[in-house]
C-alpha cells in the first residue's frame, strides 16, 4: 500500500467513524421517545430491560462479527453490518407495537461496526512499524467519534422539536443519510482481505485462553465497574427527560450537547495531557474517585442545574477510565490476538450493561435514581481500592493509546 492509498484509507476511517457515531447517537437520542409510544404501555421500571434486550443481541453478535472480519474481510463485514443497522434505524420508530419493537432489536446483532473500524486501523498499522504513526492515527480517530457524540443528539432533537414532530420521519432521514454517506465510503475505500478457507462458526477456544490471565480478568472487571453504572444511569436519564421534553425541549437538547462537547474536550485535549504527566495507576485512581463523587452529587441533587454540573464530571471521568482500561486490556492480551482482544473489550462493556440493571432491579425499582447512584458510587469506590492494590503493574504505552472503545496494536 503506497502513501496515497494509506492517506485515502485513513480519511475513509475518519469519515466512517464520525458518520457511524453520528447516526448511532441520532437513533439513541430518539429511542426513549419511541419507547414511550409503545403499546402495550411500558412503565419506567421496564425501560432499562428494553435496553438490556438490545444489548443482549449486540453481545451475541460480537462473536459472529469478529468471525466475519476474519473470514469475509473488512469491506464485506462492514457493508453487511452497516446495512442491517441502517434497516434497524429505518424501522425502529415506524411501529408502536411492543413486540415488533423487541423483534427489531435482533437486527442489533450486527451493531458492532466499531470492531470493524478497529480492525481496519490494525490492518493499516500492521504495515508500518513506526509506532508514532500508529499513535497519530489512533489519536486522530478519537476526534470524529467525539464529534459524533455531540452532533448526533443535536440533529435528532433539532429534527423532532423544530422541523417535524414525527419520529419516523426523523429516523427515515437518519437512515437515508447513512445510506448515501457510510455505504459508499465503505465500499470504495475499506480494504478487502477475505479468507474464505476459514469457517464462519466462531472459535471460542481463543477467548477461554485469553481470560485465564489475571491481568485480563482485572481490567475486564474494572471496565464493567465503569460501563455498567454509567450506561444504566444514562438510559434512565434519557427516558426521564424524554417524558418531560415536550414541555421544554431545550433542556434535553442543551444537556446532551454539553455532554458531547465534554467528550470531545476529554479525548482531544485533557486525556493526552494527563497521560503525559501522571502514571496510569494514579490517573485511574483519581478518575474512579471523581466518578464516585459525581454519583454521590447526583444522588443528593436532582435539579436540572445540578445535572449540568454533575453529569459532565461523570462523563469526563468515565471517558478517562474506559480509555485507560481499554489500553491496558489491549496491552495485556497483545497484538497477536488483537481480534480476540477487541471482542473481550466489547463483551466486558456489554455484559456490564446487562448486569447492573439486573442487580439493581432485584433490590429496588429501576426508576429509583438515588439508590442507583449510591450503588454506582460504591462500585467506583471499590474500583479505586482494586486499582491501588493490583494496579502497580500498569504501564502506559503510546502503542496502546485508547480511543472510544479501546485501541490496540
Amino acid at each position: 500500500m503506497n502513501r496515497r492509498e494509506k492517506q485515502r484509507h485513513e480519511l475513509a476511517l475518519l469519515a466512517s467513524t464520525g458518520a457511524y457515531h453520528t447516526f448511532d447517537q441520532w437513533t439513541r437520542a430518539l429511542i426513549p421517545f419511541a419507547q414511550w409510544n409503545l403499546e402495550p404501555r411500558v412503565g419506567m421500571d421496564n425501560f432499562i430491560w428494553l435496553t438490556a434486550i438490545s444489548t443482549t443481541f449486540t453481545l451475541i453478535g460480537t462473536f459472529f462479527v469478529a468471525r466475519m472480519i476474519e473470514v469475509m474481510g473488512l469491506r464485506n463485514s462492514a457493508m453487511i453490518s452497516t446495512a442491517f443497522v441502517i434497516i434497524y434505524q429505518f424501522l425502529v420508530c415506524q411501529f408502536t407495537n411492543l413486540y415488533i419493537y423487541v423483534f427489531l432489536q435482533s437486527l442489533l446483532l450486527f451493531n458492532n461496526m466499531q470492531m470493524i473500524i478497529d480492525a481496519a486501523i490494525l490492518n493499516m498499522e500492521s504495515e508500518d512499524g513506526d509506532y508514532k504513526k500508529r499513535t497519530r492515527l489512533i489519536t486522530r480517530i478519537m476526534i470524529p467519534q467525539s464529534i459524533g457524540y455531540a452532533l448526533g443528539p443535536y440533529c435528532a432533537l433539532q429534527m423532532i422539536f423544530f422541523v417535524t414532530p414525527y419520529l419516523e420521519v426523523s429516523q427515515a432521514l437518519c437512515g437515508f443519510l447513512a445510506v448515501i454517506t457510510l455505504l459508499p465510503v465503505i465500499w470504495n475505500y475499506f480494504p478487502d482481505n477475505p479468507n474464505p478457507n476459514l469457517s464462519l462458526v466462531p472459535d471460542f477456544s481463543g477467548y477461554f485462553e485469553v481470560i485465564k490471565s489475571d491481568s485480563v480478568k482485572l481490567y475486564s472487571l474494572l471496565l464493567m465497574m465503569v460501563t455498567g453504572p454509567y450506561t444504566a444511569y444514562d438510559s434512565l436519564l434519557r427516558n426521564s427527560m424524554a417524558s418531560s421534553a415536550i414541555r421544554d425541549p431545550n433542556n434535553m437538547h442543551n444537556l446532551f450537547l454539553t455532554l458531547g462537547l465534554t467528550t470531545v474536550f476529554v479525548n482531544t485535549i485533557l486525556l493526552p495531557k494527563l497521560q503525559s504527566t501522571i502514571s496510569t495507576q494514579t490517573l485511574l485512581s483519581g478518575s474512579f474517585s471523581l466518578l464516585a463523587g459525581s454519583y454521590l452529587y447526583l444522588a443528593v441533587f436532582h435539579d436540572l442545574i445540578h445535572l449540568f454540573i454533575g453529569m459532565p464530571i461523570q462523563v469526563a471521568a468515565a471517558t478517562i477510565c474506559i480509555g485507560e482500561l481499554s489500553s491496558q486490556l489491549m496491552g495485556a492480551i497483545g497484538k497477536r490476538k488483537a481480534g480476540t482482544a477487541a471482542s473481550v473489550l466489547r463483551m466486558s462493556q456489554l455484559a456490564a450493561t446487562l448486569l447492573v440493571p439486573f442487580i439493581h432491579g432485584t433490590v429496588v425499582p429501576h426508576h429509583d435514581v438515588v439508590s442507583l447512584c449510591i450503588m454506582s458510587a460504591s462500585l467506583s469506590g471499590a474500583a479505586v481500592l482494586l486499582v491501588k492494590k493490583f494496579g502497580g503493574s500498569m504501564v502506559f504505552s503510546s502503542e496502546y493509546l485508547p480511543g472510544f472503545s479501546g485501541k490496540y496494536d
